[in-house]
């Protein structure tokens, strides 16, 4: 466990309106194991402001692919989209 931690932006609304309750909580999940993987991934290696956040990077697992950035100075990932191959098209 890190102390890193993940959060949509800008906010869950525009991140995973769409989807229902259990394909928000499976992205949740999803997010939380990033944050933990960069949080261990970052051990040891020093903050550098020239090197503040990652560029935007893709995870996918199962049927979700999400779309993140790691911020180093906040020690946050930041969800900037996802995908979730299981979730109803608006217009169907």
């Amino acid at each position: 466990m890190s102390d890193w931690t993940w959060e949509y932006e800008p906010d869950a609304e525009n991140v995973v309106g769409g989807l229902d309750a259990a394909q928000r909580l499976e992205i949740g999940g999803l997010a939380q194991r990033i944050a933990d993987a960069v949080g261990v991934r970052r051990i040891g290696k020093p903050f550098d402001i020239t090197e503040s956040a990652s560029g935007v990077r893709t995870f996918a697992e199962g049927s979700a692919m999400v779309w993140y950035q790691e911020d180093y100075r906040d020690d946050v990932v930041l969800i900037l989209r996802v995908q979730h191959f299981g979730a109803q098209h608006p217009d169907s």
